[in-house]
């Protein structure tokens, strides 16, 4: 991939088209019975916009949109509602959810405007949203 792709660990910094990246947390969530686990690190972007990558790492600063696994081998629905609720986004979008049917994706997207304590939403697809 010649210079396009660039390992990072996590408390670097760096900048990715003009926006300053964070990078957080540094372990893969748990898959099942404590089996050892990979190397997985988040992205802050600008300070404002978290992607954990597949773990449940809560980051060390305040962020205000944070992209929620929503479903994964490793991932239960409670996980994500604790996982949204210790970091506390202004707002939520589900990632990670390729394997939830549309029925699915209803239940997770209840749950977490039920008990999330912000404001969720799932993006269509192919649509975007501003969060400036």
């Amino acid at each position: 991939m010649g210079g396009a792709a660039v390992a990072v660990e996590s408390g670097q910094r760096f900048e990715a088209a003009g926006f300053g990246v964070d990078v957080v947390g540094g372990v893969h969530a748990e898959i099942y019975e404590g089996l050892p686990g990979c190397a997985n690190v988040g992205f802050v972007v600008d300070g404002t916009v978290y992607h954990p990558g597949d773990s449940l790492f809560v980051p060390p600063s305040q962020v205000e949109t944070l992209l929620v696994p929503a479903a994964a081998p490793w991932l239960k629905l409670a996980e994500a509602l604790d996982f949204v609720r210790a970091v506390r986004p202004k707002r939520a979008f589900p990632i990670h959810d390729a394997t939830l049917n549309e029925l699915g994706q209803e239940y997770f997207d209840d749950w977490l405007g039920f008990k999330g304590g912000t404001e969720y939403a799932r993006i269509p697809v192919g649509e975007g949203v501003t969060i400036c």
